[in-house]
């Protein structure tokens, strides 16, 4: 044991950068403590051998596992599968995250493999991440732009807000209609849990009819500025969410065309999650827009899955405890 932690650290000290130097201390040295991998509990005990390997049993949520990577019934190591995940957010394609994960950790990853691991903790962390509680300062700039699902147009709508850059609501249709306007206005909504300031748009008149139903109300006070018109000629613009378009086409280049509207959907989720959790911005002097809106959250793939795993499993046993029926003792 002794002579492979040597080993390790000579090995360590001919890395080129800090970045491949941390996925290989985690790779080659592994956690020295064992976590639950379903509720990150220390309350870990073993309980004997599976197939020759270790399990383990928590005593805080019941579940039992085996050694070896951190995210529960993946054979292989979490931050092979959130790096993975992680590179092609950022704009490779399978085929060269394939290439990139051999490069660095030496493994063979199928193409099928990673397309599962995208949508499964795509998925996973969209859903977990809807329950956080962003705090926007409310100046909300709305636009959609053209994709290409199975060679059909669709449309995808973003709000994003001016300061600190979180894409507050997204939305996948195939019209611009004023019910598609309502939707998107609505999810903002739910996801800051507050009306904006003001909001601008272009000459759409789905984004008025939307913003009449959604905001509008009597109330001067309370209503947010709608401000139309907006360009390149005009005193106001909308650089911020053109440059999130950039962002989103640079993503789906390398992709050469979505197929399946529910793969696609997925997948949209997912770079939402990566542009907001993971992806720093020059602007906001190297934070994520989430950590710019009052979130604490590490911008890694690998603690995000974690986390969700982690609430979902505290979740599903509190609704299990709250389902259970109570025992009445008549005497």
């Amino acid at each position: 044991m002794c002579d492979m932690y040597i080993y390790a650290f000579w090995h360590y000290s001919q890395l080129s950068t800090n970045f491949i130097r941390g996925i290989y201390i985690v790779y080659i040295l592994g956690d020295i403590n064992m976590l639950c991998k379903y509720c990150g509990s220390e309350e870990v005990v073993k309980d004997g051998k599976v197939k020759g390997k270790q399990q383990y049993v928590c005593r805080s949520c019941g579940h039992k596992f085996v050694e070896g990577s951190d995210f529960p019934k993946m054979r292989v190591e979490s931050r092979i599968i959130s790096t993975a995940i992680d590179m092609y957010y950022e704009g490779l394609s399978v085929r060269k995250v394939q290439n990139q994960l051999q490069k660095i950790f030496g493994i063979q990853i199928g193409k099928s493999a990673i397309w599962k691991w995208l949508i499964k903790y795509s998925k996973l962390v969209s859903q977990y991440v809807e329950t956080l509680r962003p705090q926007p300062l409310g100046v909300y700039h709305v636009d959609e732009t053209a994709i290409k699902c199975k060679g059909v147009q669709k449309w995808f709508w973003e709000i994003i807000d001016e300061q600190t850059k979180f894409l507050v609501a997204s939305h996948l249709s195939g019209s611009r209609t004023t019910e598609d306007a309502i939707a998107l206005f609505e999810k903002s909504i739910r996801v800051a849990k507050r009306k904006p300031v003001s909001i601008y748009c272009d000459g759409l008149p789905a984004y008025v009819d939307g913003y009449n139903k959604v905001f509008y109300t009597m109330r001067k006070d309370t209503r947010p500025e709608l401000i139309r018109r907006v360009g390149i000629k005009a005193i106001h613009n909308q650089n911020a969410v053109e440059r999130l378009h950039g962002t989103l086409k640079d993503r789906l280049k390398a992709a050469r065309g979505l197929k399946g509207e529910e793969k696609v959907r997925m997948l949209l989720e997912g770079w939402v999650v990566h542009y907001n959790y993971v992806r720093k911005h020059q602007t906001l002097k190297g934070k994520t827009p989430a950590q710019a809106s009052g979130i604490d959250m590490q911008n890694d793939w690998n603690v995000l899955v974690k986390e969700a795993t982690k609430f979902n499993t505290i979740t599903a046993k509190k609704d299990s405890v709250e389902e259970k029926p109570i025992e009445v003792v008549v005497e």
